[in-house]
């Protein structure tokens, strides 16, 4: 088990720097900014289970920001759900926000940002998973993220109960019952999430979450279309529209919006600066570069090779 403090016993800025690492490499990185530095005091327990990270965290009033800027598409994909222990809180991500209170449960996503503020001294019990361990269910989630929901009755106090018995018992339970313990905590979040009816599917949502799962399988791929992704599904083009009629964007729309937005991860990413626009496009099924560049305009206001220079150099500056 890993056991971090930051306590009066270290400089301030050391204390802050040095709890902003543990945090990250629990996690992914992120940006923690202190109500008041004199004051700021966290201590971070966590532990492996079954491919789950779990992490007991306890702090002074903080900001906690996962911004664009630190998300990579080297980042592994990941779903955090908080039980807010203590302390008041608000979260924000996908354009929502709302209030957490102690016995709240909330899920937010780490490949996009968010914001958590913790007016006050808190403790919160989290559980980090891959987003592929989620499975049909992973989507579903997505549009779940920063709301948070009460765990008073039902099986959300049973998920609160099993949060906080593992907060408890983190030198030796979680090691011990690993694997069992992931599945039956997954499970348990899906139904408090998703509700009973959700547990088994109806043909419907399974269906579209099936297709998204095609389809960010399938990115890199320059012929993915509503064509073949109806064909791979055995169903025909205009069921497939009725389906995503009452999402936020049709099929066609959102697989661009998703090549865009890796594109966008790797001209942020370091690592990948060596390889052209044209490749990185080219890479997640836009081989056309002219056409790769005015749809990236469209959508972020800015050439990618000018994304590219302003977002490496934010990097450089930032250390």
């Amino acid at each position: 088990m890993a056991d971090f403090v930051a306590d009066a016993s270290m400089p301030a800025d050391d204390r802050l720097a040095h709890y902003q690492q543990a945090a990250s490499t629990a996690f992914a990185p992120l940006r923690i900014r202190p109500a008041n530095l004199d004051r700021f005091a966290g201590h971070i327990r966590h532990e492996q289970a079954g491919g789950l990270v779990v992490a007991d965290i306890r702090s002074a009033p903080v900001t906690v920001a996962r911004t664009a800027k630190l998300i990579t598409s080297g980042d592994n994909e990941i779903y955090k759900v908080a039980l807010h222990v203590s302390g008041t809180a608000t979260i924000s991500q996908d354009g929502r926000q709302h209030r957490l209170r102690p016995g709240d449960l909330v899920i937010y996503d780490t490949t996009r940002p968010y914001t958590l503020d913790f007016r006050e001294d808190y403790r919160t019990v989290v559980i980090a998973c891959p987003r592929d361990r989620l499975a049909a269910h992973a989507n579903a989630l997505s549009r779940t993220t920063a709301v948070p929901i009460g765990t008073n009755s039902g099986v959300r106090r049973l998920v609160a109960g099993f949060f906080n018995g593992l907060a408890g018992e983190l030198d030796s339970t979680v090691p011990e019952g690993g694997a069992y313990l992931a599945d039956s905590l997954l499970d348990m979040v899906v139904m408090a999430f998703l509700g009973p009816e959700r547990r088994n599917d109806c043909a419907r949502s399974a269906l579209i979450d099936r297709v998204i799962a095609h389809c960010e399988a399938n990115l890199s791929d320059p012929c993915l279309s509503v064509h073949t992704v109806a064909r791979a599904h055995g169903i025909s083009t205009r069921y497939l529209h009725k389906l995503f009629a009452t999402r936020d964007q049709p099929l066609a729309a959102w697989i661009r919006s998703r090549r865009l937005d890796r594109i966008r991860r790797d001209l942020e990413n370091p690592g990948l600066a060596n390889r052209t626009v044209a490749a990185i496009a080219a890479r997640w099924g836009m081989p056309d570069p002219a056409h790769a560049s005015r749809s990236f305009r469209a959508a972020y206001g800015i050439s990618p090779s000018e994304y590219r220079r302003h977002a490496l150099t934010a990097r450089d500056a930032l250390g």
